[in-house]
């Protein structure tokens, strides 16, 4: 599809192009309020699954004026937007499959004890905020697999991931005409039809359970309600005007590389916040898909890639892959600071940005020290802020999400196993 798309347009100013087109983006008349009004808050997450590697990513100097690593390099314009973390994690086992826990902390393993089992860090901002946008968030992925979601629930279930940009596209900004709103309407009824059955039904056997059982009844009576809450949700908002955009995508977006799609699920992110379509969003990465997904110097699969075996030459191929990410995560903060807020500060100002990992070490399993980054959102930021063991046991990653969740506007003083916010994390 590349190949095709580059013999009719330059590739470099195509992407030039369709950034530009985003910043031409008008504001909403709701945005238009005079400059005392309080932006809402924020809150994107994006999640590498095979890791970044610790010795590329890790400053060796605590605090300001830290050297940027190999991997960070391409976030250096940003210095004073974002904080480096290191000695954070989630205590878990080692392995791939952790790394889907990476913004809960629980495995669904071992959910039993908490509130609300394993929920994600986005999905407790978007039970917070739900309400007042279009959708409560958004839970995407790129060339990833449903299976890799990093979203969870709070009875413990996986949020699918949209994964492609058109139908996320036509989720923000295409029209319903009347025929759509009539057949939506009518498949809203028959979802909240077959739940009302399939609650009477249930009902029927409640009796003369035992403790276990009722335990896995509650969780799925749980699942239910939370399937109601969303019918209600897109109902609400059925109706109403979706906002309008200049911005397009190019047709076949979603045969191209990683490399050349990754670009606009990014602008769609900030298009998305832009608009208030949502305040909460997640991204997950795990293959490269076609091509070594089309990143210069990269022909292996990166599951492979991240069993490097310490061997130099399959560590720099890695580090291309990585290293693109913190670019495109980068290129994710010009944007956001590209975007005026009404009261004089930017989208980046309003958005806490986080990225990293679930698991450090790809090539051991390890989860120990996650890679971690947070940008934006009004925090004081600029330093690299490390974080000493206590034993053989590292401080809680769920201490940074409680901060988070914090300053989104929840008043909670626990989030999963944290135990207290993060020390040392001001806001500005």
């Amino acid at each position: 599809m590349m190949s095709r798309l580059s013999k009719t347009i330059d590739r470099r100013r195509f992407l030039h192009g369709v950034g530009g087109s985003l910043l031409a983006l008008p504001l909403l008349e709701s945005n238009a309020a005079n400059s005392g009004v309080t932006s809402p808050k924020r809150l994107t997450a994006t999640g590498i699954f095979y890791g970044l590697m610790p010795h590329y990513f890790h400053p060796k100097k605590v605090g300001r004026g830290y050297e940027m690593t190999r991997l960070l390099e391409p976030l250096a314009s940003h210095r004073d937007d974002f904080t480096v973390f290191s000695g954070l994690d989630h205590n878990l086992g080692g392995g791939h499959n952790s790394t889907k826990y990476f913004l809960s902390g629980i495995p669904v393993t071992e959910m039993k004890g908490f509130a609300e089992a394993n929920i994600s860090v986005d999905q407790k901002a978007a039970q917070f905020s739900g309400a007042a946008t279009r959708y409560p968030s958004l839970v995407l992925g790129c060339d990833t697999g449903q299976e890799h979601t990093l979203s969870w629930t709070r009875n413990g279930n996986a949020i699918p991931m949209i994964e492609e940009a058109a139908r996320l596209y036509g989720m923000l900004f295409r029209k319903e005409n009347a025929h759509s709103l009539t057949r939506t309407e009518k498949e809203f009824k028959n979802k909240q039809s077959i739940l009302d059955l399939v609650r009477d039904q249930s009902k029927s056997f409640e009796r003369g359970l035992g403790v276990s059982d009722k335990e896995k009844l509650d969780q799925y009576y749980t699942s239910v309600r939370s399937l109601e809450e969303r019918i209600e949700q897109s109902k609400r908002w059925l109706n109403r005007e979706k906002p309008t955009t200049n911005y397009s995508l190019p047709a076949g977006i979603d045969e191209l590389t990683l490399r050349d799609k990754t670009p606009f699920f990014y602008d769609l992110m900030v298009l998305a916040l832009q608009t208030d379509s949502t305040r909460v969003i997640s991204l997950s990465f795990t293959e490269l898909g076609k091509e070594g997904g089309g990143i210069p110097g990269v022909s292996s699969g990166y599951h492979s890639l991240s069993h490097h075996g310490q061997v130099q030459s399959v560590m720099d191929e890695l580090a291309r892959v990585e290293r693109f990410h913190t670019s495109q995560f980068s290129r994710f903060l010009d944007k956001l600071k590209e975007v005026k807020e009404p009261n004089g500060q930017s989208l980046l100002d309003n958005t806490m940005a986080l990225f990293g990992s679930g698991m450090s070490n790809g090539n051991s399993h390890s989860l120990r020290d996650l890679p971690v980054v947070l940008a934006g959102g009004g925090f004081k930021h600029g330093e690299h802020k490390h974080y000493a063991k206590e034993g053989r046991t590292s401080l809680s990653l769920c201490n940074l999400y409680l901060s988070m969740l914090q300053n989104f506007g929840l008043e909670i003083d626990q989030f999963n196993n944290s135990t207290g916010t993060l020390t040392g994390l001001e806001l500005t």
